[in-house]
């Protein structure tokens, strides 16, 4: 038996197996997977009453929030103890009903009329 030989051979089973470990541990970092849950969405009383217009599907303009509490030509709105439920008025001559909102972006936001059915989407443009 040739001493060169074997030499090679042992040696040919170390480094081989070390270079296919190595090569494969090379490439690209793992990047984490993608996020599975649902941002959280919530309300951003600022962005939805900030000179503001909600239509519903079918584009008719439901809610119309100007700042300093004016809704519409003439009505008003104003929070409830600084809840997620509002008072609106919508004419200067009208009784206020109560909205209880849910969450909203700038692009859409969910309400109910609260006594009047399941919570609705909303949409800034019409839709």
């Amino acid at each position: 038996m040739n001493i060169k030989k074997l030499n090679f051979k042992t040696l040919a089973w170390a480094i081989v197996p070390a270079l296919l470990i190595g090569f494969s541990a090379c490439g690209d970092d793992d990047t984490p997977p993608p996020s599975t849950t649902t941002p959280t969405k919530t309300l951003n009383k600022t962005t939805l009453t900030n000179n503001k217009i909600w239509y519903n599907k079918g584009s008719f303009i439901v809610h119309d929030f100007k700042n300093g509490g004016l809704y519409g030509v003439d009505g008003q709105w104003r929070w409830v103890n600084n809840s997620d439920t509002m008072e609106i008025k919508m004419m200067a001559n009208g009784n206020f009903v109560k909205w209880k909102f849910n969450w909203n972006t700038d692009t859409e936001m969910e309400c109910e009329w609260i006594g009047n059915g399941p919570a609705r989407l909303f949409k800034s443009t019409e839709w």
